[in-house]
Protein backbone atom coordinates (compact mmCIF):
# COMPACT_ATOMS: atom_id res chain seq x y z
CA UNK A 1 0.00 0.00 0.00
CA UNK A 2 2.77 2.27 0.69
CA UNK A 3 4.23 1.42 -2.73
CA UNK A 4 1.05 3.02 -4.23
CA UNK A 5 0.95 5.75 -2.66
CA UNK A 6 4.55 6.44 -3.50
CA UNK A 7 3.81 5.90 -6.99
CA UNK A 8 0.71 8.16 -6.81
CA UNK A 9 2.59 11.10 -5.38
CA UNK A 10 5.43 10.63 -7.44
CA UNK A 11 2.48 10.85 -10.44
CA UNK A 12 1.17 14.12 -9.13
CA UNK A 13 4.54 15.97 -8.81
CA UNK A 14 6.04 14.79 -12.62
CA UNK A 15 2.52 16.45 -13.65
CA UNK A 16 2.66 19.50 -11.31
CA UNK A 17 6.25 19.87 -12.54
CA UNK A 18 4.70 19.40 -16.57
CA UNK A 19 1.98 22.07 -15.66
CA UNK A 20 4.41 24.75 -14.46
CA UNK A 21 6.93 24.07 -17.44
CA UNK A 22 3.53 24.79 -19.52
CA UNK A 23 3.19 28.09 -18.16
CA UNK A 24 6.16 29.35 -17.46
CA UNK A 25 6.59 28.02 -21.81
CA UNK A 26 3.56 29.81 -22.71
CA UNK A 27 4.65 33.25 -20.87
CA UNK A 28 8.28 33.02 -22.37
CA UNK A 29 6.87 32.90 -25.66
CA UNK A 30 4.05 36.02 -25.04
CA UNK A 31 7.04 37.99 -24.24
CA UNK A 32 9.19 37.06 -26.87
CA UNK A 33 8.78 39.25 -30.25
CA UNK A 34 7.09 37.08 -33.09
CA UNK A 35 9.43 36.48 -36.18
CA UNK A 36 8.05 37.23 -39.36
CA UNK A 37 9.38 35.75 -42.99
CA UNK A 38 12.15 38.44 -44.61
CA UNK A 39 12.19 39.32 -48.23
CA UNK A 40 14.10 37.35 -50.48
CA UNK A 41 16.48 39.24 -52.80
CA UNK A 42 14.57 38.76 -55.74
CA UNK A 43 11.73 40.15 -54.20
CA UNK A 44 13.35 43.07 -53.01
CA UNK A 45 14.97 43.63 -56.92
CA UNK A 46 10.86 43.08 -57.86
CA UNK A 47 9.70 45.93 -55.16
CA UNK A 48 12.74 47.99 -56.16
CA UNK A 49 11.95 48.09 -60.38
CA UNK A 50 8.21 48.97 -59.82
CA UNK A 51 9.21 51.62 -58.03
CA UNK A 52 11.47 52.77 -60.46
CA UNK A 53 9.19 52.52 -63.26
CA UNK A 54 6.28 54.92 -61.30
CA UNK A 55 9.00 57.51 -60.80
CA UNK A 56 10.09 57.07 -64.60
CA UNK A 57 5.86 57.32 -65.47
CA UNK A 58 5.15 59.84 -62.96
CA UNK A 59 8.83 62.47 -63.23
CA UNK A 60 7.93 63.31 -66.34
CA UNK A 61 4.08 64.07 -65.45
CA UNK A 62 5.02 66.41 -62.52
CA UNK A 63 7.68 68.00 -64.81
CA UNK A 64 5.07 68.63 -67.63
CA UNK A 65 2.37 70.47 -64.98
CA UNK A 66 5.24 72.32 -63.66
CA UNK A 67 6.02 73.71 -67.35
CA UNK A 68 2.52 74.00 -67.52
CA UNK A 69 2.20 76.20 -64.75
CA UNK A 70 5.12 78.79 -65.90
CA UNK A 71 3.56 79.10 -69.53
CA UNK A 72 0.25 79.99 -67.70
CA UNK A 73 1.91 82.43 -65.05
CA UNK A 74 4.53 83.86 -68.49
CA UNK A 75 0.85 84.00 -70.74
CA UNK A 76 -0.45 86.11 -67.39
CA UNK A 77 2.73 88.58 -68.20
CA UNK A 78 2.26 88.93 -71.58
CA UNK A 79 -1.62 89.93 -70.76
CA UNK A 80 -0.52 92.36 -68.15
CA UNK A 81 1.84 94.10 -70.77
CA UNK A 82 -0.99 93.86 -73.38
CA UNK A 83 -2.83 96.09 -70.86
CA UNK A 84 0.03 98.62 -70.26
CA UNK A 85 0.60 98.86 -74.48
CA UNK A 86 -2.94 100.13 -74.37
CA UNK A 87 -2.53 102.39 -71.58
CA UNK A 88 0.58 104.00 -73.26
CA UNK A 89 -1.29 103.93 -76.94
CA UNK A 90 -3.91 106.23 -75.20
CA UNK A 91 -1.81 108.86 -73.59
CA UNK A 92 0.76 109.07 -76.59
CA UNK A 93 -1.70 109.71 -78.96
CA UNK A 94 -2.09 106.15 -80.31
CA UNK A 95 1.39 105.39 -81.36
CA UNK A 96 3.70 102.68 -80.02
CA UNK A 97 6.91 103.04 -78.19
CA UNK A 98 8.88 104.37 -81.34
CA UNK A 99 12.30 105.00 -82.32
CA UNK A 100 11.36 106.90 -85.37
CA UNK A 101 11.87 105.62 -88.93
CA UNK A 102 10.00 107.52 -91.56
CA UNK A 103 10.33 104.73 -94.31
CA UNK A 104 8.29 102.15 -92.39
CA UNK A 105 5.45 104.95 -91.54
CA UNK A 106 5.39 106.35 -94.71
CA UNK A 107 5.54 103.85 -97.75
CA UNK A 108 4.75 100.88 -95.58
CA UNK A 109 8.09 99.39 -96.60
CA UNK A 110 10.43 97.38 -93.64
CA UNK A 111 12.40 99.77 -91.69
CA UNK A 112 16.37 99.48 -91.98
CA UNK A 113 17.46 97.84 -89.07
CA UNK A 114 18.85 99.51 -86.53
CA UNK A 115 22.92 99.01 -85.02
CA UNK A 116 22.86 99.04 -80.98
CA UNK A 117 25.14 102.37 -81.50
CA UNK A 118 22.46 103.86 -83.78
CA UNK A 119 19.35 102.72 -82.07
CA UNK A 120 17.45 105.04 -79.05
CA UNK A 121 18.69 106.12 -75.88
CA UNK A 122 17.80 103.20 -73.51
CA UNK A 123 15.25 104.97 -71.66
CA UNK A 124 13.49 105.06 -74.73
CA UNK A 125 13.07 100.96 -74.78
CA UNK A 126 9.38 99.56 -74.70
CA UNK A 127 10.30 98.49 -71.49
CA UNK A 128 11.09 101.49 -69.92
CA UNK A 129 8.60 103.37 -70.97
CA UNK A 130 6.00 100.73 -69.91
CA UNK A 131 6.77 101.17 -65.94
CA UNK A 132 4.47 103.73 -65.10
CA UNK A 133 1.75 101.87 -66.40
CA UNK A 134 2.90 98.05 -64.92
CA UNK A 135 5.34 99.54 -61.96
CA UNK A 136 6.74 96.05 -61.55
CA UNK A 137 9.94 94.12 -63.37
CA UNK A 138 8.87 90.96 -62.46
CA UNK A 139 6.11 90.71 -64.85
CA UNK A 140 9.21 91.24 -67.25
CA UNK A 141 10.39 87.44 -66.47
CA UNK A 142 8.92 84.37 -67.61
CA UNK A 143 9.63 81.98 -65.11
CA UNK A 144 11.33 79.69 -67.53
CA UNK A 145 13.81 82.03 -68.95
CA UNK A 146 16.73 80.47 -67.27
CA UNK A 147 19.02 83.22 -68.33
CA UNK A 148 20.23 86.01 -64.89
CA UNK A 149 17.84 87.61 -63.44
CA UNK A 150 18.99 91.21 -62.26
CA UNK A 151 19.11 92.51 -58.54
CA UNK A 152 18.39 95.84 -59.32
CA UNK A 153 16.38 95.76 -62.63
CA UNK A 154 16.94 99.54 -62.91
CA UNK A 155 20.63 99.22 -62.99
CA UNK A 156 20.97 95.54 -64.80
CA UNK A 157 24.64 94.49 -65.31
CA UNK A 158 25.04 93.61 -68.94
CA UNK A 159 28.88 93.95 -69.47
CA UNK A 160 29.90 91.43 -66.24
CA UNK A 161 27.59 89.04 -64.68
CA UNK A 162 25.08 89.40 -68.14
CA UNK A 163 21.56 89.88 -66.22
CA UNK A 164 18.63 90.19 -68.57
CA UNK A 165 15.39 92.34 -67.64
CA UNK A 166 13.27 91.11 -69.96
CA UNK A 167 12.13 87.89 -71.28
CA UNK A 168 10.20 89.26 -74.20
CA UNK A 169 11.06 91.29 -77.01
CA UNK A 170 8.90 93.27 -79.29
CA UNK A 171 7.75 93.54 -82.99
CA UNK A 172 10.62 95.75 -84.17
CA UNK A 173 8.19 97.03 -86.78
CA UNK A 174 6.14 98.72 -84.02
CA UNK A 175 10.07 100.78 -82.66
CA UNK A 176 9.22 103.12 -86.25
CA UNK A 177 6.31 105.47 -85.58
CA UNK A 178 3.88 102.78 -85.74
CA UNK A 179 0.40 104.07 -85.34
CA UNK A 180 -2.45 102.02 -84.05
CA UNK A 181 -4.61 102.78 -86.35
CA UNK A 182 -2.24 101.89 -89.03
CA UNK A 183 -2.68 98.03 -88.08
CA UNK A 184 -4.88 96.19 -90.35
CA UNK A 185 -5.84 93.08 -88.09
CA UNK A 186 -5.38 94.01 -84.17
CA UNK A 187 -6.37 90.50 -83.62
CA UNK A 188 -3.82 88.75 -85.38
CA UNK A 189 -0.83 90.91 -85.04
CA UNK A 190 1.99 89.65 -83.14
CA UNK A 191 3.38 92.54 -80.76
CA UNK A 192 5.38 90.29 -78.46
CA UNK A 193 7.73 87.28 -78.53
CA UNK A 194 9.56 85.64 -76.16
CA UNK A 195 13.83 86.61 -76.25
CA UNK A 196 16.17 83.99 -76.72
CA UNK A 197 18.53 85.19 -73.56
CA UNK A 198 20.34 82.35 -74.60
CA UNK A 199 21.50 83.31 -78.03
CA UNK A 200 21.16 86.79 -77.78
CA UNK A 201 23.12 88.96 -75.13
CA UNK A 202 21.91 91.25 -72.82
CA UNK A 203 23.09 94.20 -74.56
CA UNK A 204 21.11 93.83 -77.89
CA UNK A 205 18.13 94.86 -79.01
CA UNK A 206 15.13 94.58 -77.37
CA UNK A 207 13.24 93.70 -80.32
CA UNK A 208 13.25 91.39 -83.13
CA UNK A 209 13.41 92.00 -87.15
CA UNK A 210 11.67 89.65 -88.39
CA UNK A 211 11.56 90.65 -92.09
CA UNK A 212 15.22 89.99 -92.39
CA UNK A 213 14.33 86.29 -90.99
CA UNK A 214 14.50 84.80 -94.90
CA UNK A 215 17.17 86.86 -96.13
CA UNK A 216 19.31 90.48 -96.11
CA UNK A 217 20.99 90.29 -98.82
CA UNK A 218 19.45 90.02 -101.25
CA UNK A 219 16.00 91.03 -99.27
CA UNK A 220 13.41 88.65 -99.78
CA UNK A 221 9.82 90.81 -99.36
CA UNK A 222 7.52 90.79 -99.35
CA UNK A 223 7.18 87.14 -96.60
CA UNK A 224 7.54 84.29 -98.43
CA UNK A 225 6.58 80.36 -97.70
CA UNK A 226 10.60 79.93 -98.30
CA UNK A 227 12.96 79.80 -97.52
CA UNK A 228 12.43 78.66 -93.97
CA UNK A 229 12.65 81.68 -91.61
CA UNK A 230 12.66 79.14 -88.51
CA UNK A 231 16.87 79.37 -88.14
CA UNK A 232 17.00 82.72 -88.05
CA UNK A 233 14.17 83.74 -85.96
CA UNK A 234 15.37 81.22 -83.39
CA UNK A 235 18.27 83.08 -82.82
CA UNK A 236 16.09 85.87 -81.99
CA UNK A 237 13.04 84.60 -80.05
CA UNK A 238 12.65 81.57 -77.78
CA UNK A 239 10.43 79.09 -80.21
CA UNK A 240 10.35 76.40 -77.48
CA UNK A 241 10.68 77.86 -74.29
CA UNK A 242 7.50 76.01 -73.50
CA UNK A 243 7.30 72.07 -74.28
CA UNK A 244 7.70 73.00 -78.08
CA UNK A 245 6.03 76.44 -78.22
CA UNK A 246 6.29 79.91 -77.59
CA UNK A 247 3.82 82.50 -76.13
CA UNK A 248 2.71 85.45 -77.70
CA UNK A 249 0.93 88.53 -77.27
CA UNK A 250 -1.33 90.26 -80.22
CA UNK A 251 -2.36 93.68 -80.72
CA UNK A 252 -5.41 93.72 -79.26
CA UNK A 253 -4.11 92.16 -76.24
CA UNK A 254 -5.33 89.15 -75.98
CA UNK A 255 -2.24 86.37 -75.61
CA UNK A 256 -1.44 82.64 -76.67
CA UNK A 257 1.40 79.94 -77.10
CA UNK A 258 1.10 78.81 -80.87
CA UNK A 259 3.97 76.71 -82.18
CA UNK A 260 5.98 78.78 -84.93
CA UNK A 261 5.85 76.68 -87.89
CA UNK A 262 2.21 77.29 -87.46
CA UNK A 263 2.57 81.09 -87.49
CA UNK A 264 4.44 81.99 -90.79
CA UNK A 265 2.79 82.93 -93.25
CA UNK A 266 3.44 84.18 -97.10
CA UNK A 267 2.60 87.70 -98.00
CA UNK A 268 -0.15 89.45 -96.49
CA UNK A 269 -1.50 87.06 -94.20
CA UNK A 270 1.91 87.04 -92.18
CA UNK A 271 0.94 87.89 -88.56
CA UNK A 272 3.86 89.73 -87.71
CA UNK A 273 3.34 92.35 -90.83
CA UNK A 274 0.98 95.08 -89.13
CA UNK A 275 0.23 97.11 -91.95
CA UNK A 276 0.25 94.88 -95.16
CA UNK A 277 -1.60 96.32 -98.44
CA UNK A 278 -5.14 95.73 -98.80
CA UNK A 279 -6.77 94.33 -101.81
Amino acid sequence: MRADFRNNEKSAMIRCSMALENIFKVQSDSCMPRRFPAFTLIELLIVIAIIAALAAILFPVFAQAREKARQNSCLSNMKQLGLAFQQYLADYDSIYPTCDNDKAKISGEPPDPETPDADGPPERDWHIVLQPYIKNYDILRCPSDTSLKPLNPKNPDLDIKKEYVSSYTVNGWSEYMLAESAVVRPANWLLLGERNNVARGPKTWWMFYWWVWQGDSPKIWPPAASPDPIVKASEDLALTRHTGMSNWLYSDGHAKAVKFSTLWKAGAENPFWPNPPQK
